[in-house]
């Protein structure tokens, strides 16, 4: 009964506000490539701002193109919805896999809250409908199927389905894929002492999993573009985070502080990783083969990043589960072993939920609706009380529940307070604002940028609002069309009528909406 009503707590949670924040950060690139899809129907080479788009392959925005079809909608909730469900995908999957694995599905089902409601994915990733977490899901069934199969001996299936896998991660996000692939077959056969399927028949046939649909796409792509060029993009998309192009100082900076940043990102879990502090915790993560490849997953696949000093948390997402899952168990079966809490487990954190609700009715400044999320939480949290209460029941996890639900609480009213106040005094509801009255004014007109673009967040809404790609034009410009144009290239004002002005966040470049009357002007030279 509480595992499924901290379950519905955290769906709430994670629905609640998703269509409130206008698209920002990366969610505009992925939005615009899928709506050119819609819009031109060139679904193999897609463009963004009239140009191909060569930096990722385009199977995530397939799948936004079919969200946007069946809910024959742009809204912003149906751009993140994809990731959203891909979380609560990959919660059940953990949950199932780690409940079989160690036969404990109520720790199955902690595990996977905990990786739900970690740091950054819960408080910022999770708000975003970026590429990372269905690609993750991916990639980590990618790196268990190596492992389950590999551990049973049945080499077919563990390099077929992680090949097949690798395929679709790769048609996601390009060369990372095949990075993991490599290391972690090398780590499934180092943990089975089985290096001589490197060069099985198994392993070299099931390469092929892989090899066979990446090439069909990449002929496909041929006809379109220059597939030397795209080859290019992808490798310099996957190289540039890396030690390769930064600093010695960069470098050597982040080898120190990664580590205690990615705890940061992963809080208030990553806590549970001090147990390996204690003798016992390392003896019992090292005798269960299970618990054991995990940590080597984890370890040797985390050091391309620990190597990368333009790390982002969202990188790393398909490991974590790797970390908390050992580190967890051996915490519960080490530390918390003899704690065994029947009302105390619950009382207290029902005093702090209340006292959260309370602090998160009075900063918030917006609830969405009389009967706010944060009431459905004080029902949940009131069944809970009463089914403990009368039922006397015993909790295997109470200080993992009591946090659980703190968490809930903190994310609904960070929902109700903080979000509102992050879109008011940020800058992309000016942009999404800007955005929709460039299209109320370009209306009956064919629109363009002038040699420079414009944010891709305003290049979102004035695309969906006209249903019209907007490109970039360096030539065969007409003076029927309207133009966005840097302000300052403006030199003769008799030339132009100007219907509105904005500010381009980068560079804080004003800009202008025009028609040309008689001649074009020249942009000015680029600074060396």
């Amino acid at each position: 009964m509480v595992e499924a009503l901290l379950v519905i707590g955290v769906t709430i949670a994670l629905f609640h506000g998703l269509g409130m924040m206008p698209l920002s950060a990366d969610e505009p690139i992925r939005a615009l490539v899928a709506a050119d899809m819609a819009i031109n129907g060139n679904y193999i080479a897609p463009k963004l701002n009239g140009e191909v788009y060569l930096n990722k392959p385009p199977l995530y925005n397939w799948m936004l193109l079919g969200f946007f079809k069946v809910f024959n909608s742009y809204s912003e909730w149906v751009v993140r919805l994809p990731s959203i469900l891909s979380l609560l995908a990959w919660g059940i999957t953990i949950a199932v896999l780690v409940g079989r694995r160690l036969s404990n599905y109520h720790f199955g089902l902690v595990v996977a809250l905990a990786f739900i409601t970690s740091g950054n994915l819960w408080f910022y990733s999770s708000y975003l409908g970026h590429i990372d977490v269905t690609y993750s899901l991916v990639t980590f069934l990618q790196l268990y199927a190596l492992y389950h199969y590999g551990e049973r001996g049945n080499w077919w299936k563990a390099f077929g389905w992680s090949y097949g896998l690798a395929a679709v991660g790769f048609m996601m996000k390009g060369l990372p894929s095949i990075v993991f692939q490599g290391i972690s077959i090398l780590v499934v056969l180092g943990v089975n002492r089985s290096f001589k399927r490197f060069f099985s028949l198994q392993h070299i046939l099931s390469g092929f999993v892989f090899l066979i649909p990446i090439g069909l796409y990449f002929w496909a792509f041929s006809q379109h573009y220059d597939l030397e060029l795209f080859a290019k993009r992808l490798f310099t998309e996957s190289s540039s985070r890396t030690v390769a192009d930064k600093s010695l100082l960069q470098s050597i900076g982040h080898l120190f502080s990664f580590p205690f940043i990615y705890l940061m990102d992963i809080m208030p879990w990553g806590l549970s990783v001090l147990v390996f502090f204690r003798k016992d915790a390392r003896q019992l993560v090292w005798s269960s083969s299970f618990l054991r490849s995990c940590i080597w997953l984890f370890g040797a696949n985390i050091i391309v990043y620990w190597l990368s000093p333009d790390y982002r948390a969202r990188y790393v997402f398909m490991l974590t589960p790797f970390l908390l899952i050992p580190s967890l168990y051996a915490l519960y079966r080490t530390v918390n072993a003899s704690v065994r809490i029947k009302k105390m487990g619950i009382w207290i954190p029902g005093i702090a939920f209340l006292v959260a609700l309370i602090f998160g009715m009075v900063v918030s400044s917006k609830i969405s609706f009389p009967f706010s999320e944060l009431f459905v939480g004080l029902i949940c949290m009131a069944l809970i009380l009463f089914v403990t209460d009368v039922l006397k029941v015993e909790f295997q996890y109470p200080l993992t529940y009591s946090l659980l639900i703190i968490l809930v609480v903190i994310r609904i009213a960070y929902t109700n307070s903080v979000v509102p106040i992050r879109i008011e005094t940020g800058p992309y509801l000016t942009e999404k604002t800007e955005g929709l009255e460039i299209a109320r004014l370009s209306k009956y007109d064919q629109l363009a940028m002038y040699h420079s673009n414009i944010s891709l967040t305003m290049n979102w809404y004035i695309t969906t609002a006209r249903n019209q790609t907007l490109e970039t034009e360096t030539s065969n410009h007409n003076l029927s069309s309207m133009y966005l144009v840097p302000t300052e290239v403006i030199k003769d004002t008799s030339n132009v009528d100007t219907y509105f002005n904005f500010v381009r966040r980068y560079e804080q470049k004003p800009f202008s909406l025009v028609k040309f009357k008689r001649s074009f002007p020249a942009m000015p030279k680029k600074k060396e």
